[in-house]
């Protein structure tokens, strides 16, 4: 080795300490950041052609540099949207559109010949539609849709769900693929992937981003599906669409799939999918990247564990490696088994399948087809999908979650990135065996997961993350920060290798000779040990001393190649000697004993590694070998003052610690007073090397000296004598007397004391029997206990000092001796012979006494506050309370004390006794009573606000007893007092809480009895969120509302009922109450009174204020309405009945006088809608009143309406009601009813003719021939369409087709004579064809609009019950219907609508339930159990419910009393040939009675029940019962023959009855109270806020083709033909037959009203103008003045389907696909029965066919006879 290495090695070794704390702070680069605090981060995008980045964020776009400095940005959103509306949003029509966040769903680079020329930015807003923005500028939008049609909606609207894209290049135009998640809201019918163009295409029409006449993914019910994309990324000419989805086809679990497609496939023919399986049951894919590993591209997929069977990923994940080889092998694989083996493997197992409920099959074609079609064609099969998945084994598993994956590749060896959902980003090294191996983890950002957008940079050094809030860059690899090799080597970083001859930690390819063995050592290598320095001479030196270092390193190293670098470091110890001499007192010992070789200089007190001195008297360390040495021994002196050295020469010489000097023992006395020279005799060792008297400053052993001041702590006499004499204190009594050493007095010693001195005494009272001690302060109260033992005095009586608490001169504890009378003195203290110490205060005997106690019972639990009267309770001033009932006082006073009972065994009275001292006193007059603890059996409400206290939390406690305090507390010590608290019953406030609180616990407190509130109720008390009340006048803030007397005040709000009811609220009107009427979660209604309240402020109106609890709401004043100047009579105010009626008269005069002027018919249509204004007015209050009463009735309906409380009923009895509706015994619910010998050859026949039925030409020469007949009535038209529509339910894209065509054919009869005709009646198969499949397409869409509908009905059916109902003859007091109006006046009115409340008894099984229910005592006696059961089945199912024939009615009084009712019995009255049915009043039953529903008795049977409601026609009038003619209310009809005085009468009701005008105002109230309800109804079925059905924007589509085609330009035309398709063909029969979609009973009074609604939505939908004169029917006066506005949400609500783009045909037959699925034999058969009946009228139509004739119609149809019937042929 040559001589200069070991100094240059030694160089570096002494440089080290200063250049590794530099180094790393120096070289290593910290990562690069940009905190974007403007909105949550979703997307990030990396141009490599220039390095920019790309942010896509909520509502934001961001432009950065490669280093992440901002160069531009731009403005998304947020935007006016809402997810049930289309683009552009109107305010006016989407109501409920709000500023809505733009969270990025796509950012994607458009690139034109590898040249990226825009950035494409979708976002969630405006249904997912796309821009494009510039490159350098991103706010500048290059393009952009302002009315974008249904076929660019892009991104998914909810920003949860996923989007991914990718752009690919075909045939020189550049596509967009997407695949998208499904979303709840929004347009239906968007497939889940789709292709789309990213620029216009003029030859098409085609916008930019349409997927218009392009490929997309059909699916049948997306949301079964329900698939979650990942990745989406091009690869060899095919694009890669990763996503998760349940496997519908299997077991119903969500798995992970990858879907191919030739990138060049515009129709998806290519589509294929497999499954991914990940062992470990990780099923969910989260991130995945296409990457490389061993040179061959690999598909990294980060999978997560699913909870049970849902999309929702656990923590647990795991990365999963495939091989793009074998993948693509699986997805030829699948292709080849569908095409060529229908799916099945050698053993028939089926392998492949066609998924999405697609009608398709797999086939077998030849065996070369995927070979000539490798991307597909028309006639092969799709979308395919696997049965068999692809497994791979985990490569890596981590918890948590793993949120992003992306890979590189160094030098042939695989390294992956893996983000997780804290913020981390992991680097893993994968190895060839396809195991990963962890090997550093970096925090990006805590607590932020890391976004699935994982992008490296063009040099793939650097990776570009994206968390919530932060983009950062890292490096990937950072070799220069380990600075050795052994740090470059444990870190197990595959990019970093040492690089042995540059001596650092680099890249492989950064070391200059790499291929050279041993010159680049690699952790993952076999060889990857570091070179070290093996041996090292002299490996410790001290820092003083300077000298060679010999090294020894391997011999294989070439040495001459070694450059001004570190090869190798090793250790070598510095120690300094001077630093360990002073490491301990005794230096000498720390020397000599340390574990350095440091030697110890006696004289010069000197550690030194030096084996000399400079003075000689050395003593080496012990651990050291040294030569023959002169040694000094110590002699004592003649004198023995001294220690005498003598040296003499020894062999061995002094070492070690045992060779120090040392002291180790005082021999004089250690007591050192303070200021005094005191001479002191040390015993040690080895001192005698010392020539002068030297104190070591080492030693083993410690020597104790005590100093003293005799002054401290001793301020007077007889303290400073009690001291010890060996101290030699004495009490100088010079000047300034004070105790002294006895050296230090000079004038004389005092040999006695000053008398004592009293200064304090406490207490100054005691009892007489005295026993309390006594304390007394001052000085010189002795030297001794013995000097004062016998010498205290109290008020004269001996007290007896106490020796443990005796404190010499200052203090003396005694205790007070007994004294027979009240007296009072001075503390007399005497200290041995010595003067008297008297005190100045006065010390007095006092005799205390008890009065009364408050209060005098309390529980076992004890901790009642009890308060103690007397006089002189101060007695001694520390009371002592030993009673074992009453524990700690609290307070105390010379009258009163007050303490806290302790807890009790048993009840029962105690006395009260308090000891002061010796003394006891018992209050006997009074004991207190122990009780049991209260119980609380009930606390309602169980819910409050936060931010308020309710005052009505009132728990019912068992116990008769006075709680002295309660209070309902919170785990915070919240706690509010409880008031007006008896025995039974207490008012507790509900704490105020800090919104959002976390409430831990809540519990009541009765002095020590604490009782949890969930113990109470077996639930916990709930808090909400505050409720919130509307400004009066939302619009202009403090600005009054006008008001009516006699009306109600509307006050909107939101979360009103979470935690009130209505008799907690308190609405005041300036110094008047509100009264609180109806109060539900969004409205409170309250009633002012009739006459202006005056304002409590100086304002001259009052204000509406409602206090909640303690919340107050100050809503804004209100200014009576008091003008007197309308248009109305004065008359008309007097009363609402009356005045109604005389405006009415006037309406009547106005009308006749105006009907002699034909030439003002206009005048008279708007005087007509004035005075139909003016009575709406009139009747208005009463409406709202009406409507409150109706509003406080539905609240019951509101839990029940979105859940199962809406008795929707299923699909195939639905089908069934509108296919056959009135017709028992449908087909639907029938079956096949065939002998068993001839059911197969019967069933063989029909599968036939389903197939003959699947012939277009077939069906429609059958439908032809059959209309052509004229025995084939309306009747049995209707009834083939509903057959053909069971037959053909499982094809019904096929059904559509027929259907068109026939309407088509239908079209062309009526163009030639009159159009506007065409689908108003069904007097055609095609028109009935056409009603039933509105019905099933339509039938999702009644499940979101039927809640109003069914809303509507239930108010319809409350209020017409509200009034008297006519069984007879089926009219109705309340009602829309003039023709089911109650005309008559009945004599009994008074009584007859008052409301009676029944308690009603229901029998089930054993128990009986009451249930208050509403009747009125003009009802029959089934009309009341009808209302009875309606009470008590309230939203469940009519079909479910007992009939009311099937139960009696007993009325029960008293123990025995019980009476059965019926609606005939013997009691009935018959006047001559009239029998009324029977009522409640017939019976006398009073209000408030109990009556019972009970099972019909055998007996009763019999008995006739003459009127059952449900869809019965009420009897008829003239119709006969045993020669007796019923009647209710009214009789129908007079007898022909009767009396002449009685017709003149008759006349006059006649003539009331042909003035119907008259009841106008009572029909107007029933239209009032349920017009909110109709307009929600009419709303929903003509909403813009959601998309229209696609089945019906299908259907105009093709009625604006068939229009064109036939050059009808007349738009009334086309209007009438959509108006008699959808609103009359299908909503009028829905709303009049509610019982079609919901499981109900709609009476004749109902269908009544629901006949006038019907009949207005009709009128709506007409487009000649609706116009009302004296002639007008009343129900279409009726909603004269709505018809306008219905009729314009009719045009808008065509036109908005008019001018929006044309209907797909691909989504309207996914969307048919996914209805399919009902096929009938018993249909089949009941068409062979038309067959039959016409058999040769439908064979010669078929062999007149030419085309028939080619395809042997008629002969298989002849097949097809022989078969059902064994029909002879001439087969």
């Amino acid at each position: 080795m040559p001589a200069a290495a070991p100094l240059l090695l030694l160089l570096a070794i002494l440089w080290w300490p200063l250049v590794l704390p530099l180094a790393p702070g120096h070289l290593q680069s910290p990562p690069t950041f940009i905190t974007l605090n403007g909105s949550r981060l979703n997307h990030l995008l990396l141009d490599t052609h220039s390095g920019h980045v790309y942010v896509g964020a909520v509502n934001v776009l961001y432009h950065l540099s490669p280093d992440l400095q901002l160069l531009s940005w731009g403005k998304t959103g947020p935007k006016l949207d809402s997810p049930d509306c289309l683009p552009p949003i109107d305010p006016t029509d989407c109501t409920q559109a709000e500023t809505t966040d733009n969270t990025n769903k796509l950012l994607l680079l458009e690139e034109v010949k590898e040249k990226p020329v825009s950035l494409i930015v979708c976002g969630t807003v405006l249904q997912g539609i796309c821009e494009k923005r510039s490159l350098e500028n991103v706010s500048q939008v290059l393009y952009k849709t302002d009315n974008p049609v249904d076929t660019q909606y892009v991104a998914a609207n909810d920003p949860r769900v996923s989007t991914v894209g990718v752009v690919v290049e075909q045939k020189d135009v550049m596509l967009m693929l997407v695949g998208r998640g499904y979303t709840s809201k929004g347009p239906g019918g968007i497939p889940p992937i789709t292709m789309r163009r990213l620029t216009p295409v003029a030859r098409h029409s085609a916008p930019a981003f349409s997927h218009e006449e392009l490929g997309k993914l059909v699916v049948g019910s997306y949301s079964e599906y329900n698939n979650h994309f990942v990745k989406a990324f091009p690869h060899n000419h095919y694009v890669y669409f990763v996503f998760s989805r349940r496997d519908v086809w299997g077991k119903r679990e969500y798995r992970t799939y990858v879907s191919r497609l030739c990138a060049g496939d515009p129709n998806f023919y290519s589509y294929v999918e497999v499954p991914l399986f990940c062992g470990g049951g990780y099923n969910l894919a989260q991130a995945a990247v296409l990457g490389y590993h061993r040179d061959q591209p690999t598909l990294f997929v980060a999978m997560a564990m699913g909870q049970a069977s849902t999309p929702t990923p656990t923590d647990r994940s795991a990365l999963c490696v495939y091989k793009v080889e074998e993948l693509d092998k699986a997805l030829h694989g699948a292709q080849l088994l569908c095409y060529t083996q229908e799916g099945k493997d050698a053993n028939n197992m089926e392998k492949a399948y066609i998924e999405y409920e697609v009608s398709s099959n797999c086939l077998k074609l030849p065996q070369d087809s995927l070979i000539k079609y490798p991307c597909g064609g028309e006639h092969t099969p799709s979308p395919i999908a696997s049965a068999i998945a692809l497994e791979a084994t985990p490569t890596f598993t981590w918890n948590p979650l793993i949120t992003a994956v992306t890979t590189a590749t160094e030098v042939g060896h695989t390294i992956v990135l893996l983000g997780d959902k804290n913020g981390r980003l992991h680097k893993v090294f994968l190895h060839a065996n396809g195991t990963g191996t962890k090997y550093d983890t970096v925090e990006v950002d805590a607590e932020s997961p890391i976004n699935a957008d994982l992008l490296l940079d063009s040099t793939k050094q650097n990776v570009y993350v994206l968390t919530e809030r932060k983009v950062t860059k890292l490096h990937i690899a950072q070799c220069e920060k380990h600075l050795d090799c052994h740090s470059c080597l444990s870190n197990r970083d595959p990019y970093c290798g040492w690089c042995l001859l540059e001596g650092r930690c680099t890249r492989k390819m950064d070391c200059t000779r790499h291929a050279q063995p041993h010159h680049w050592i690699w952790s993952y290598s076999r060889e990857r040990q570091c070179v070290s320095i093996e041996s090292l001479q002299p490996s410790i030196l001290s820092r003083e001393e300077q000298t060679q270092v010999q090294t020894l390193i391997p011999d294989h190293l070439p040495l001459s190649a070694f450059g001004d670098v570190i090869i190798s470091h090793t250790n070598i110890t510095f120690y300094d000697c001077k630093a360990v001499g002073r490491l301990n007192a005794t230096s000498c010992m720390a020397c000599v004993s340390s574990m350095w070789p440091c030697h110890w200089c006696v004289k010069d007190e000197l550690c030194t590694h030096d084996k000399s001195c400079p003075r000689q008297h050395i003593i080496y360390n012990s651990r050291v070998s040294v030569g023959p040495l002169i040694s000094p021994r110590a002699l004592p002196s003649p004198d023995h003052s001294h220690f005498v050295c003598a040296c003499e020469q020894e062999q061995s010489m002094p070492r070690g610690p045992d060779s120090c000097p040392c002291v180790w023992a005082l021999q004089s006395f250690p007591l050192v007073p303070v200021g005094f020279d005191t001479e002191l005799s040390l015993q040690g060792k080895n001192l005698d090397i010392f020539e002068v008297m030297l104190i070591c400053r080492l030693s083993s052993h410690l020597i104790h000296l005590q100093l003293y001041d005799c002054s401290v702590g001793q301020s007077d006499c007889s303290q400073c004598r009690a001291v010890a004499a060996n101290y030699g204190c004495v009490w100088c009594a010079d000047e300034t007397p004070g105790c002294v050493y006895n050296q230090s007095c000079t004038s004389g010693t005092t040999d006695t004391c000053p008398a004592p001195v009293v200064t304090e005494v406490e207490p100054l009272t005691g009892p007489l029997e005295g026993g309390i001690l006594l304390t007394i302060q001052g000085s010189n109260l002795g030297q001794s206990f013995q000097d004062i033992q016998a010498g205290v005095t109290v008020a004269g009586v001996t007290c007896t000092p106490l020796p443990e608490a005796y404190r010499i001169s200052t203090s003396i504890v005694c205790e007070l001796q007994a004294c027979a009378n009240v007296i009072a003195g001075p503390v007399v203290v005497t200290v041995g012979g010595s003067e008297k110490g008297e005190s100045q205060q006065t010390f007095s005997y006092q005799n205390p006494q008890l009065s009364r106690i408050v209060p005098e019972k309390g529980p076992l639990a004890g901790g009642t506050m009890l308060t103690v009267h007397g006089s002189q309770l101060l007695t001694g001033q520390r009371t002592e309370q030993r009673s074992d009932q009453i524990t700690g006082l609290n307070e105390v006073s010379d009258t009163w004390l007050i303490c806290r009972t302790s807890h009790s065994n048993q009840t029962g009275r105690v006395p009260v006794k308090v000891v002061f001292g010796k003394a006891e006193r018992i209050l006997e007059s009074v004991l207190f009573s122990y009780m049991e603890d209260p119980v609380i059996t009930d606390a309602t409400p169980m819910e409050s606000f936060y931010g308020y206290v309710r005052s009505s939390l009132i728990p019912e406690r068992k116990c008769s007893r006075r709680c002295s305090s309660a209070v309902v507390s919170f785990c915070l010590q919240i706690q509010e007092l409880c008031t007006n608290v008896t025995s039974e019953r207490m008012i507790c406030k509900s704490p105020l809480v800090e919104p959002k609180s976390r409430i831990v616990r809540v519990w009541f407190e009765m002095d020590n009895v604490h009782i949890d509130f969930p113990s109470i109720k077996n639930k916990t008390f709930t808090y909400h969120p505050n409720p919130d009340l509307f400004q009066l006048n939302s619009e202009s803030r403090g600005t009054p509302i006008r008001f009516k007397p006699g009306g109600v005040l509307a006050v909107e709000g939101k979360g009103l009922t979470l935690a009130m009811r209505k008799e907690e609220v308190v609405a005041r009107l300036g110094d008047k109450e509100c009264d609180v009427k109806t109060l539900d979660n969004t409205h409170l209604y309250c009633e002012p009174p009739e006459e202006q309240p005056l304002a409590l402020d100086d304002s001259d109106l009052p204000t509406l204020k409602v206090l909640m609890g303690s919340l107050a709401f100050d809503l804004g004043p209100v200014e009576y309405d008091n003008d007197s100047h309308s248009s109305v009579p004065l008359a008309a105010q007097i009363g609402l009945a009356a005045g109604a009626a005389v405006v009415v008269l006037i309406v009547l005069v106005i009308i006749l006088m105006y009907r002699r002027k034909s030439k003002q018919a206009l005048r008279d249509y708007k005087k007509v809608l004035v005075q139909l204004e003016t009575l709406e007015i009139n009747v208005g209050d009463q409406c709202r009143k009406e409507f409150t009463d109706l509003m406080t009735e539905m609240m019951d309906l509101s839990s029940d309406v979105g859940g199962p409380g809406i008795p929707f009923l299923d699909y195939r009895t639905y089908a069934e009601r509108v296919f056959f509706p009135g017709q028992k015994g449908a087909p639907l619910s029938q079956n096949l009813d065939l002998p068993d010998s001839r059911r197969q050859t019967v069933e063989q026949g029909l599968g036939q003719l389903n197939n003959l039925l699947n012939n277009r030409l077939f069906l429609i020469r059958f439908i032809h021939t059959l209309e052509a007949q004229q025995s084939f009535s309306q009747r049995d038209r209707g009834y083939v369409a509903s057959l053909l529509t069971m037959a053909l339910h499982d094809k019904l894209e096929y059904f559509t087709d027929v259907m068109k065509t026939l309407l088509g054919d239908l079209m062309e009869q009526y163009v030639a004579k009159n159009p506007k005709l065409m689908l108003r009646r069904t007097e055609t198969v095609v028109e009935k064809m056409l009603t039933n499949w509105m019905s099933i397409c339509l039938y999702s869409f009644l499940k979101v609009a039927g809640e109003p509908l069914y809303k509507l009905y239930r108010a319809i059916k409350y209020q017409v019950d509200k009034g008297p109902v006519d069984v007879v003859t089926g009219k109705a007091k309340r009602t829309l219907n003039d023709s089911h109006l109650l005309r008559e006046d009945i004599d009994y009115c008074s009584f007859l609508f008052l409301s009676q409340t029944l308690t009603v008894l229901v029998k089930s099984g054993v128990e009986v339930q009451p249930c208050p229910v509403k009747v009125l005592d003009s009802d029959t006696i089934t009309q009341v159990k009808d209302k009875i059961l309606d009470q008590i089945y309230k939203g469940a199912p009519y079909s479910q419910r007992p009939a009311a024939d099937s139960l009696d009615l007993e009325w029960r009084s008293g123990q025995a009393g019980h009476l059965t009712l019926s609606d005939d019995d013997v009691t009935a009255i018959v006047q001559g040939r009239w029998k009324r049915i029977n009522t409640l009043q017939h019976y006398k039953v009073p209000d408030g009675a109990t009556v019972a529903l009970i099972p019909r008795s055998q007996s009763s049977l019999g008995v006739n029940q003459f009127y059952q409601t449900g869809e019965k026609t009420p009897m008829l009038e003239g119709e006969e019962e045993e020669g007796l003619r019923l009647w209710h209310l009214v009789k129908p009809s007079e007898d022909p023959e009767i009396p002449k005085h009685r017709k003149s009468s008759m006349r006059e009701r006649e003539r009331a009855k042909a003035i119907p005008e008259i009841y106008l105002t009572r029909l107007l109230s029933m239209k009032g109270t349920l017009q909110k309800f109709v307009d929600d109804v009419f709303v929903a079925i003509l909403s813009r806020k959601r998309p229209p059905p696609i089945a019906v924007r299908f259907f105009f589509d093709f009625l604006d083709d068939m229009a064109e085609k036939h050059g009808i330009d007349d738009p009334e035309t086309v209007h009438i033909w959509k108006t008699n398709s959808l609103p009359l063909r299908f909503w009028v029969n829905i709303l009049k037959n509610p019982q079609f979609v919901f499981d109900v009973q709609v009476t004749d009074s109902v269908d009544a009203v629901l006949s006038v609604i019907a009949q207005t939505f009709i009128d709506s939908c007409t487009t000649s103008e609706h116009k009302v004169g004296r002639d007008s029917p009343v129900n279409k006066l009726l909603y004269a003045r709505e018809i306008p506005r219905y009729k314009q949400l009719v045009e808008r609500y065509y036109s908005d389907i008019h001018n929006a783009v044309s209907g797909c045909y691909q989504e309207m037959n996914s969307t048919l696909t996914e209805l399919s699925g009902m096929n009938s034999l018993v249909a089949l058969h009941e068409l062979y029965k038309y067959i039959n009946k016409y058999y040769d009228q439908i064979i010669m139509s078929l062999e007149e066919d030419a085309a028939g004739q080619k395809m042997q119609l008629a002969y298989r149809l002849q097949q097809v006879a022989a078969l059902v019937e064994n029909k002879v042929t001439d087969l």
